[in-house]
């Protein structure tokens, strides 16, 4: 057979054979990156209150350990959930930090 029918063929093979790897890393990422976004910011905002709430101690440990039982579980939603409730933790704890040393300087 000529060269120009190889060529093809062999690209189409090669296209063929890393098709379910590429699909799979793309899914990967959407299930990771793009559904966890889906989750509307009020539903995060009152999961971390409630983990605030119930576990003042440490809530950001808290919200980290259930983001690593959901990896163990390989639920990739749920982790980027509590991803997004640790990281708005951390975000609540900061602004509180922050208000308290100004008032300690004497200010608001």
């Amino acid at each position: 057979m000529p060269d120009w029918v190889w060529s093809p063929l062999r690209w189409a093979l090669v296209a063929a054979a890393f098709s379910p790897i590429a699909l799979a890393l793309g899914w990967a990422l959407v299930e990771g990156l793009l559904f966890p976004r889906l989750i509307p910011r009020d539903a995060i905002d009152a999961l971390a209150e409630a983990v605030m709430r119930e576990h003042p101690e440490d809530p950001e440990g808290w919200a980290f350990r259930e983001e690593h039982a959901a990896w163990v579980r390989s639920r990739a939603v749920e982790q980027g959930q509590w991803r997004r409730v640790r990281r708005r933790i951390r975000a609540r704890m900061r602004e509180e930090e922050a208000s308290r040393a100004a008032w300690n300087r004497g200010g608001v």
